[in-house]
């Protein structure tokens, strides 16, 4: 087994409900995802002394209707266009029936380029002009679908099997920081996400100016997605700032009358709120762009930017860690 062939059948067999649902939507309705489990694959044509057959990856799933009660789900994943294929399929399919004696979902998923798109392929057997078997099952060609397409998919899958596919109106530099950016941001495990995003560099490999390109262009969408999160501290600011106003405000309005110490303190409360919000969000907005940019980040240096309370001198920080080449060059 290659490691090629292990990273493709881990990443099935971790996303199989994402991978039924972004290709074979309608099917996987049918299923009972909570049931998925492994099958072993191994096959032989003629026992006991038959050439060894082992599909890519087995997997049995019962149906939500129990009707058939569970079905194999036999996915072959291949680098290259195989003229064998078809009938290899059949006879893949021919042994798992006599074996298992449950109902097979056959499909190929292809990783070079000619192959189709998504589409049904067929075996047949023919005897003095007369067809005796017709066999189907479905290819899937990544790298005739649309990258473009797939990366607006509401789906986790989608995003890391784009860098595979076609481009039409996006450069490779685009895709892949657009592919990164949503699986950063899904709501995953860590070794679920290593598994997405171990595809993106595999099979998104950059030139020397691409990765330039890509480094900068991070830079700068760190830059604009920091200004967001910025606002949303300073929307917290508010409501933290209109909570401290009301305690500050009842206090100051017993001995000054309690509607104009409400206003008072309500006013100054968020101000203050406001203020606080808005460093907090720099801080954090810093942390992470100077970790993104040059890596873990001394415990020194966490702790003299975690007690920043002047605003004017985290935005001087901030400006010049989208041209700071090193750590040192930052002066913190």
């Amino acid at each position: 087994m290659s490691q090629h062939d292990q990273v493709w059948k881990e990443l099935i067999w971790n996303f199989f409900p994402e991978f039924m649902q972004l290709f074979f939507y309608e099917a996987a309705q049918k299923l009972d995802f909570t049931t998925i489990r492994r099958v072993e694959n191994e096959l032989f044509t003629d026992l006991p002394e038959g050439e060894r057959r082992e599909p890519d990856l087995l997997i049995r799933v019962d149906t939500l209707n129990k009707e058939p009660e569970l079905i194999l789900v036999h996915i072959e994943v291949q680098a290259k266009r195989d003229k064998k294929m078809p009938k290899r399929m059949w006879e893949y399919y021919h042994l798992l029936r006599l074996r298992t004696k449950d109902p097979v979902f056959p499909l190929v998923l292809y990783l070079v380029k000619g192959t189709g798109g998504i589409k049904e392929e067929c075996y047949t057997e023919g005897l003095f002009d007369k067809e005796i078997i017709t066999f189907r099952y479905t290819s899937i060609g990544l790298p005739d679908l649309s990258a473009e397409e797939y990366l607006e998919k509401d789906n986790i899958l989608a995003p890391a099997l784009s860098v595979l596919m076609r481009l039409e109106g996006m450069n490779r530099v685009i895709r892949k920081l657009k592919a990164l950016d949503r699986l950063i941001q899904a709501p995953v495990d860590e070794a679920r996400i290593f598994l997405l995003t171990s595809i993106v560099e595999k099979y998104s490999k950059l030139t020397p100016e691409e990765q330039e390109e890509f480094n900068a262009l991070a830079v700068r969408q760190e830059a604009i997605e920091m200004k967001e999160y910025v606002t949303d501290y300073e929307k917290r600011g508010i409501k933290i700032g209109i909570s401290q106003g009301l305690e500050q405000g009842i206090e100051q309005g017993i001995s000054k009358g309690i509607e104009q110490g409400i206003s008072k303190g309500i006013e100054q409360g968020i101000v203050e709120g406001l203020h606080q919000g808005v460093a907090r969000g720099k801080r954090e907005s810093l942390l992470r762009l100077m970790t993104r940019k040059f890596g873990l980040l001394p415990v020194s240096i966490v702790n003299r930017i975690n007690i920043m309370e002047d605003s004017m001198e985290l935005d001087t920080l901030l400006d010049r860690v989208l041209d700071a080449a090193t750590l040192t060059e930052m002066g913190v």
